[in-house]
């Protein structure tokens, strides 16, 4: 992206004729108390074909959660989870989840 890019955003361009572009949609956190934080960050991709083809593009979005607790005076314990979300474009299971 640039700096007038209203959204963080990275973009990879690919050998061979494709791309993706990734950016954030939000990104928060939480302190829990003195010796526990937690955030996460939402992002999602759209990776392209960047020749004459007509194949529509595939978007992803993705969310990562972390969470760190201080466990004595030089230890950080850390936990990272990803969740990836079903996607009416590209994810069949979309439809059967029904909600």
């Amino acid at each position: 992206g640039t700096e007038t890019d209203p959204l963080t955003t990275t973009l990879v361009y690919f050998k061979g004729p494709a791309a993706q572009k990734t950016f954030v949609i939000s990104h928060g956190q939480d302190s829990l108390d003195s010796d526990a934080w937690s955030g996460y960050e939402l992002d999602r991709s759209i990776f392209a074909l960047t020749n004459q083809s007509t194949a529509p593009p595939v978007t992803t979005d993705q969310e990562i959660l972390y969470s760190f607790i201080k466990n004595g005076n030089d230890k950080v314990d850390g936990r990272l989870r990803l969740a990836a979300y079903l996607n009416p474009q590209a994810d069949t299971l979309y439809f059967d989840a029904k909600n």
